[in-house]
């Protein structure tokens, strides 16, 4: 069964790699952009990228790691400083392996849908004219919206196809999935005692990641604002679906000196409370605590009752 679940993962993941390969190459076409000649929001010039794509993935791919291992490492060494070292190095990879795969599943998932988006619905990107430099006439230009042209320009056909995949932003959506699932991450797995600024600090770290390389697909005229919303909006929206499936599979454990008072007052409770119920069934299974009070009650009556005679045989008397 897991030969079998291996070799439809191995292929799976062969083939999401090949079709982002072949669409990052260009040969799998966009439908093709559409303009309007007199689109101003098009005529940018082209000046490249602040954030590469090497760069990005290398801040959502390999940085996460960076992250996790040794927090896991410390987590692993607080709770077993008695085991071997070789014991906790394991568990502690472990835990770090699970979260960085699911990092890497949420990455592929975003990019598959991004990349998807950007082929079918095919939006000119701001310096796509400056890319392309279409040949269209005044004539043509009158005409109205603009379909079917073709690019002189002298920049490779990989960027002019490039060009015309503007909505939605990857670099935004890539970040905003990496940055979300971070925080999330050190939410849950910072919990020592002194880690209210240590934490905070960590998850800023990863929020001005993801503001960059939005900010940055703006102010390099690479995509519009709605790009960059969309974008975010579906980063966002994978990372808060990844952490539902990762939440309900990966145990996360407190540290066991911020718990301790915690656990022992615990302790005593449930012990105080299993005494009492332990008294309750005794009591209630003991007959002689049930008929305690009737006799106690007829010894009582005819003691009186004896004392009453007595009294009046005096009187008589």
């Amino acid at each position: 069964m897991i030969k079998y679940f291996m070799w439809i993962f191995t292929f799976s993941f062969s083939t999401v790699i090949g079709g982002l390969s072949l669409s990052y190459s260009g040969l799998i076409r966009p439908r093709g952009a559409g303009f309007y000649c007199d689109d101003e929001t098009i005529k940018f010039p082209y000046r490249g990228d602040t954030v590469s794509v090497v760069q990005l993935f290398l801040g959502s791919l390999l940085a996460p790691i960076l992250f996790i291992l040794p927090i896991e490492l410390v987590k692993k060494w607080r709770k077993s400083r008695e085991e071997a070292v070789r014991s906790y190095l394991l568990s502690a990879w472990r835990t770090s392996w699970s979260v960085w795969r699911a990092v890497l599943l949420g990455n592929l998932a975003v990019l598959v849908l991004t990349e998807i988006s950007k082929s079918l619905i095919s939006e000119a990107r701001p310096h796509f004219w400056d890319t392309c430099q279409p040949n269209v006439t005044k004539e043509i230009c009158d005409s109205g919206y603009i379909v079917e042209f073709n690019c002189t320009s002298d920049y490779s056909n990989r960027k002019i196809l490039d060009a015309q995949k503007s909505f939605p932003s990857g670099h935004t959506s890539v970040s905003f999935f990496a940055a979300a699932f971070m925080m999330w991450y050190l939410d849950r797995a910072v919990q020592w005692r002194h880690s209210y600024f240590f934490k905070p600090c960590l998850q800023l770290v990863w929020a001005c990641f993801a503001i960059l390389c939005a900010l940055t697909r703006i102010t390099d005229r690479r995509h519009h604002w709605w790009d960059v919303l969309a974008g975010g909006t579906l980063g966002l929206s994978v990372a808060f679906m990844l952490v539902q499936a990762v939440s309900k599979n990966v145990r996360w454990g407190h540290d066991d000196s911020d718990s301790g008072g915690n656990d022992s007052t615990n302790q005593f409770k449930d012990s105080v409370s299993s005494n009492r119920v332990d008294f309750q069934l005794k009591s209630s299974n003991n007959p002689a605590s049930n008929n305690k009070r009737p006799s106690v009650r007829r010894l009582l009556s005819t003691s009186s009752a004896a004392t009453t005679i007595a009294e009046d045989s005096e009187i008589n008397i």
